[in-house]
């Protein structure tokens, strides 16, 4: 099984939307669901607005809470990390510590298993506001942005909320439901040279 774990790397930063979207924007058969894990699977579900998929397979989402150095090791050992930050000065900060503390241990963890999805939570980001780490920006929409619960929401996201969901899910398809978890210790594995990320694209708002 490959587990894809998001932790928030502040509060408010769009976590439980990010998992939501990932659940309900995915294109697959009923039988390759990914089975949900969260630390509050109450608000999680209501997020989501419908009960979650009893299916377990070879995919798993893991809402895992707040960002711990602890966290992102333990999450290495069973698949792929993304960190979630909001868009803006704040984020740009949490972002630049993350980035320092998981460097501090000696190997560069921000990379092919290691994530930072960014999330215009708190009003329209301007342009050319992209951080130099970010791998993924969900622009802001005001449907996403107060906490209701999304399934069934689509016909009210805005267009680039549509890009932006359909350009998350196939980053998704194309390399983190490919990809085995590593198995090595996460620190030695990542370590040596890894590939191009596939990842580190950054999403241009329209």
């Amino acid at each position: 099984m490959t587990t894809l774990t998001f932790l928030g790397l502040t509060g408010g930063a769009g976590t439980t939307t990010l998992v939501a979207l990932s659940l309900l924007g995915h294109s697959g058969r009923a039988e390759d669901l990914p089975e949900i894990a969260s630390h509050d699977p109450e608000v999680l579900e209501r997020r989501v607005g419908a009960p979650f998929p009893t299916v377990i397979g070879e995919r798993r989402i893991r809402e895992g809470g707040r960002f711990s150095l602890e966290k992102v090791m333990a999450a290495l050992a069973t698949g792929h990390v993304v960190l979630v930050a909001p868009v803006g000065s704040k984020g740009d900060a949490v972002v630049d510590r993350t980035v320092e503390e998981l460097a501090a241990p000696g190997p560069r963890l921000i990379g092919p298993h290691v994530t930072i999805a960014r999330s215009a939570v708190h009003g329209p980001a301007r342009r050319g506001s992209g951080h130099g780490q970010d791998h993924f920006t969900m622009p802001y929409d005001p449907v996403l942005a107060h906490g209701m619960p999304i399934s069934g929401a689509w016909d009210r996201f805005s267009r680039p909320t549509h890009k932006a969901i359909e350009r998350w899910v196939q980053m998704l398809e194309d390399h983190q439901w490919r990809s085995r978890p590593t198995t090595v210790s996460p620190a030695a594995g990542l370590a040596r040279h890894a590939p191009p990320n596939p990842w580190t694209q950054s999403v241009e708002e329209s």
